[in-house]
């Protein structure tokens, strides 16, 4: 995957810090996200969910920055949980465990649930 554009939202719903991200979470993309990112969780007030629902395509930088966000928000006293992975990206969770660290939700409405 070559594609190299990738931009990130947020705003807080229903108390939680949800961040979208849209585009391939890889090693072409990560690095562009991961300061605000890191920003993000650091200021973080709430528990966070990241909405994956346009994310296509996630590679191992793509998990990386994921986990290390998620390490940063526990020292912070906060949970991260993901939803609306496209099966493409539920696959490569699934096959790495990716749901012993993170509460997955089939959806948003779920996740804020």
């Amino acid at each position: 995957m070559n594609d190299t554009n990738i931009s990130m939202t947020h705003e807080t719903v229903s108390n939680r810090l949800v961040i979208r991200i849209q585009g391939n979470l890889d090693v072409h993309n990560s690095h562009k996200i991961e300061p605000e990112l890191m920003t993000l969780v650091k200021s973080a007030t709430s528990a966070i969910v990241y909405d994956l629902e346009e994310v296509p395509f996630i590679s191992s930088a793509g998990l990386r920055v994921l986990v290390t966000s998620l390490r940063m928000s526990q020292e912070h006293g906060h949970e991260i949980s993901i939803c609306s992975l496209k099966p493409a990206v539920a696959k490569v969770f699934d096959i790495i465990g990716m749901q012993q660290l993170f509460k997955i939700h089939s959806d948003l409405k779920s996740a804020l649930q």
